[in-house]
């Protein structure tokens, strides 16, 4: 069984997370319908934590709270510090047209040193030019398949506060979930004891 830290750290990966309320179970193991859902801001959190309280008074709840880590990659001028991803884009430009240069000019020489034919060179030159750019921006790009490049709400310095409410039943959960929906953020969500998790109007589990 998951446990709502180890959800909460697939949903903000690279984040630190702190438990805000400890709640039950003290280990607070996910339960085959827990409804989580989520803030941004320590104000807004406790409000959708009472908001929580007031719609189900004698469920189980908990709250975490997520922060953002340090960049890994230092920003300097004239780069976009509060990006949801920590690499700037003009890195991964300058190795697209370094790829692009290097291999276009090492297949135009290494074309002329067998062929007479320019426009025979051109074309291998170009050829290589374009892998050369499609090289480049694998490598650039690499740190975007990494955890820091999830798409996922940010707030650049402000906390994230993550409150579940333990259920038993799916009716139970799904009744909290729509009560508690125009209060939120961000969308409801019921999570099953392995994490997985659907919106109160499907029932189609999702990863």
């Amino acid at each position: 069984m998951a446990s709502l830290q180890e959800y909460v750290a697939q949903q903000f990966p690279q984040h630190e997370i702190d438990v805000w309320e400890p709640g039950y179970p003290p280990d607070l193991e996910l339960t085959e319908h827990t409804v989580v859902s989520y803030v941004v801001g320590t104000r807004a959190g406790l409000d959708l934590l009472n908001t929580f309280r007031r719609s189900a008074p004698n469920a189980h709840l908990a709250a975490v709270e997520v922060r953002p880590t340090d960049a890994t990659v230092v920003a300097s001028a004239g780069e976009d510090r509060d990006g949801v991803v920590d690499l700037p884009l003009r890195r991964v430009a300058a190795w697209v047209f370094g790829g692009f240069l290097v291999l276009g000019l090492l297949g135009v020489a290494v074309s002329l040193a067998f062929t007479d034919s320019g426009v025979t060179a051109g074309i291998i030159g170009g050829f290589l030019a374009l892998v050369g750019a499609i090289v480049g921006g694998i490598v650039g790009g690499s740190r975007f398949a990494g955890q820091r490049a999830t798409s996922q709400p940010r707030a650049p310095g402000r906390s994230i506060t993550v409150v579940a409410a333990f259920l038993d039943d799916d009716k139970s959960a799904a009744s909290l979930a729509t009560s508690i929906g125009p209060a939120a953020g961000y969308e409801v969500r019921i999570v099953d004891n392995k994490g997985g998790w659907h919106s109160p109007t499907t029932g189609s589990p999702e990863a």
